[in-house]
């Protein structure tokens, strides 16, 4: 138990870049609202995109990606 807490408090939380879009592509994986053009959004490694205040929210309770947490 005590190893697990100190992976998951050491593990480096990912970086994201941040965007503009464009044009509307889908819904935020997080807040499950429609990513649309104008909004700010939160681009992963894995490439997935979220709004940027949700994944922002997220990396404050989670250190990976919501749809790909083992990477």
């Amino acid at each position: 138990m005590d190893l697990h807490l100190v992976l998951c408090l050491t593990k480096p939380r990912l970086t994201y870049n941040e965007d503009v879009l464009s044009k509307d592509v889908g819904e935020c994986a997080i807040c499950l609202e429609d990513l649309q053009q104008g909004d700010t959004i939160a681009r992963l490694p894995c490439l997935c995109i979220y709004h940027k205040g949700c994944i922002d929210a997220w990396f404050e309770v989670n250190r990976s990606c919501p749809e790909h947490p083992s990477d």
